[in-house]
């Protein structure tokens, strides 16, 4: 064993050991020497050492019984004590509660030795709770909201500590960043049915990382070729005419010496909730892992995508979703503002990537990855900004004076009609990134080290052609026409917008344990250049910007499973290119800094499958960029601002038939200055921030054949606008789950399982989120899904 391994498997050794005793005839053993021997094993290496010197030899392979006759004894039939295995960061987690991660220090250590506040997301509750979306999948998680677009499943919208962006900078896939562009659309979307878990780190981490959100991370951890064959079926089918089917086979190559392979292959395709559009997708994962030596692997991957229909993502004005008032009517969750003619959304993503590991010796190891994306996104959309009665008269005529749009035309409307515009774009978007990295173990005195020194390097090029024009037909908001041609003006496609950014970083972190206190202290370099230009102009605009970043953590790891710790680290995110409308015109801005405090407590109980975590965090970014327009390149300053709160999590495998979750956050996320031609308000809320999220969740083993589960989510109140006049009410959503084992019941069928889900169980009509008072996003109406899985 090297010493990573065995560093990690003693830190997580001492709170979980010996959770289940059998009786069997394999083993005879007294019971006298059960407490000695759990002791032994549960503290640490000098207690255990003295401990074993003072018991005498165990003769495992005689059968006789054995006495200790200074401590006494009674001699009972045979046991076996089982030891249970400590999930690895790299292997399958099994249940609900995982006990490692890399995501957090980019090493392979246990959950209660990190001194942050970490969540896993295991494939058992994402097949569960019947999560066909990253954003599904992280519902019952502390600190997340995914509500941000609604119901629209096109894009995977990420809000970690109440800063949103999550899913542009701080997405990853086996440790590599997931190449989005802030300004466009083509935001590469993960489907779960390839993810073996999801790691949420929370806190700024651009300490190992680079640029990054400050809230979080979210890693994905992908399935990997296994060297035992494994073969699965599903199929599933339900609500809004949704059907789609998965296979995923694995198992040695056919010399296994050579390595393993897995081929992943999924195809769903759905009406969705709404009428007007539907949601297509086809996805395969081919994998292959070669075994080059004893201690060097290469894995090849690539994951292709295809989503030929995209699925709605409109919006609905607050006047009519949330608040009645003013037509003394509102419009339902199934409502669109698109067109039926003008709505498209085309993408395919393409990723290639690679990881190579050597291990130089016990103490030395060396890892290599990397990943080409290439994306291509294609979209055609209709949507509305609030009602045509609100548009200025001057601006109604000056509108008139356009080619096509004669005098008078806007007149013909009703006062609900709701002022409509129009999106055209084609995007390219290619990437590089790289992260090399080397591990080193290592003792000073008494001080054990695990240190990390890297450098990453990454490169994103999005060339983007949009429309020139936008007016699209009014839309009457109670009488809807989803028909005929709605464009007003010119569609035809400009000249391709080109944004690059390139970025590479230098890292060190050093992971320290000295009698049971855990150190970590890291840092990392980072040079970043991005370039803007404008194809139709020529126009220019580039900005280089270098930062330091750091981290300090400390932890102390008690001989009964309690460990607090504090923590503090720095961030910088590159949010946006330019200030302005999505052109040169405005320089581009500085990237994003911040800084966080962290406090808190892991309890993992010996003997039990579990963790709970509490984290207060006092967060700052400072010269934040938020985007009030429809239009994804334009974003404006509104200062600094603050996110405070406490995260509660608990996850436990009770007992082999009770799996537990809950979960409860509250944030009070703030401006912290003036800006008034944006509505923002030195103390106001910022939007789109719940103040509260609570969730629980539990899954029961009725019998052997039959698994019941259920759960319930809150999501508190938030506002639409950073004025904070207008307030998005809270909600509460109920899940409910039941599988049968069908093999139990027919012996022909053995290996089938027969799972219902149901998501927001009473067909609740609620609104997520508001972008603004024009833009509020309906949630999920009630889907119920069955699904036949088959593994042989």
């Amino acid at each position: 064993m090297s010493k990573f391994e065995f560093n990690r498997a003693r830190a997580g050794a001492s709170s979980r050991v010996l959770t289940r005793i059998g009786v069997c005839s394999a083993l005879g053993l007294s019971m006298s020497w059960l407490p000695a021997i759990v002791f032994a094993q549960s503290a640490d290496s000098q207690d255990a050492g003295q401990r074993a010197e003072a018991l005498p030899a165990i003769d495992a392979g005689s059968s006789a019984p054995q006495r200790n006759e200074r401590l006494g004894s009674q001699t009972l039939a045979p046991l076996m004590v089982e030891g249970e295995a400590i999930n690895s960061a790299d292997a399958p987690t099994v249940g609900y509660s995982a006990d490692a991660t890399r995501a957090a220090t980019k090493t392979d250590t246990p959950l209660i030795t990190t001194p942050q506040a970490i969540d896993v997301v295991p494939r058992e509750q994402v097949e569960d709770q019947g999560a066909r979306t990253v954003n599904n999948a992280l519902r019952y998680t502390p600190g997340v909201f995914t509500g941000l677009a609604g119901s629209s499943s096109r894009q995977t919208t990420i809000a970690l500590r109440g800063f949103p962006g999550g899913d542009v900078n701080n997405t990853f896939m086996d440790g590599l960043r997931l190449a989005n562009d802030p300004g466009g659309y083509s935001n590469i979307q993960i489907d779960p049915f390839f993810i073996e878990r999801i790691d949420v780190i929370k806190g700024a981490l651009s300490a190992l990382y680079g640029r990054a959100q400050p809230g979080g991370l979210v890693n994905y951890v992908t399935k990997k070729p296994l060297d035992e064959p494994r073969r699965m079926v599903s199929v599933y089918g339900g609500s809004f005419g949704t059907y789609g089917a998965g296979l995923d086979v694995t198992g040695p190559l056919p010399d296994p010496e050579i390595g393993n392979y897995r081929v992943t292959v999924s195809g769903e395709t759905s009406d969705t909730q709404y009428d007007v559009v539907e949601r297509e997708r086809f996805t395969i994962m081919p994998q292959v892992s070669f075994n080059l030596a004893d201690d060097t692997s290469l894995l090849l991957q690539a994951y292709v995508q295809r989503d030929p229909e995209g699925g709605f993502h409109g919006s609905v004005p607050y006047d009519i979703s949330v608040n009645g008032d003013r037509f003394r009517r509102t419009v339902d969750d199934e409502w669109v503002d698109s067109a039926r003619n003008y709505e498209e959304f085309d993408r395919d993503i393409n990723l290639f990537s690679y990881q190579l590991d050597h291990e130089v010796n016990d103490n030395v190891r060396l890892t290599s990855k990397g990943r080409y994306a290439d994306v291509d996104t294609s979209l055609k959309q209709v949507y509305q900004n609030g009602f045509l009665a609100d548009v200025p008269q001057a601006t109604i005529d000056f509108r008139e004076q356009s080619p096509g749009i004669p005098t008078g035309y806007y007149d013909q409307f009703s006062p609900n009609a709701l002022d409509r515009f129009y999106s055209r774009a084609e995007e390219n978007l290619t990437a590089l990134t790289f992260d090399n990295y080397a591990e080193f173990g290592f003792d000073t005195g008494a001080i054990e080290h695990r240190m990390v020194a890297g450098f990453g390097y990454e490169e994103r090029d999005n060339s983007v052609r949009y429309a020139g024009g936008y007016l699209a037909t009014p839309l009457e908001a109670f009488d809807p026409n989803y028909g005929g041609d709605p464009i007003l003006d010119d569609d035809s496609l400009l000249a391709p917008n080109n944004r690059q950014t390139r970025q590479v970083g230098f890292y060190l972190q050093d992971q320290m344990e000295w009698n049971r206190f855990h150190l970590v202290l890291g840092g990392r370099q980072d040079y970043l250049k991005r370039e803007y230009t404008n194809g139709t102009t020529g126009d220019q605009a580039d900005r280089s910007d270098s930062a330091f970043t750091g981290r300090a953590a400390l932890l102390y790891q008690s001989r009964f499973g309690l460990s607090p710790y504090v923590s503090y680290s720095e961030g910088f995110n590159p949010t946006a290119y330019t200030d302005a409308e999505g052109d040169a015109s405005g320089e581009v801005a500085p990237p994003v800094e911040s800084h966080q405090y962290e406090a808190g407590l892991k309890y993992q109980p010996p003997g039990v499958d579990a963790m709970f975590t509490l984290a207060v965090y006092d967060l700052t970014q400072e010269n934040v960029l938020q985007r009030f327009g429809v239009r994804p390149a334009r974003f404006d300053s509104v200062g600094d601002v603050e996110s405070t709160g406490i995260e509660l999590s608990a996850r436990a495998d009770i007992t082999d038939r009770l799996n537990v979750i809950a979960s409860y956050s509250n944030s009070d996320v703030e401006y912290q200055d003036n800006f008034p031609a944006q509505g923002v308000i030195e103390g106001n809320t910022f939007t789109r921030t719940p103040d509260q999220l609570a969730s629980a969740w539990a899954k029961y083993d009725l019998t052997s054949a039959i698994d019941v589960g259920a759960g319930v989510r809150y999501v508190g109140e938030s506002y639409a606008d950073a004025a904070n006049t207008v307030e998005v009410p809270d909600y509460t959503l109920a899940d409910a789950m039941v599988s049968v084992k069908l093999g139990e019941f027919a012996p022909s069928l053995d290996g089938a399982t027969l799972r219902l889900n149901a998501n927001n169980v009473f067909d609740k009509e609620y609104v997520e989120a508001c972008f603004s008072t024009n833009n509020c996003y309906y949630g999920y109406s009630r889907e119920v899904i069955a699904t036949l899985d088959y593994q042989f």
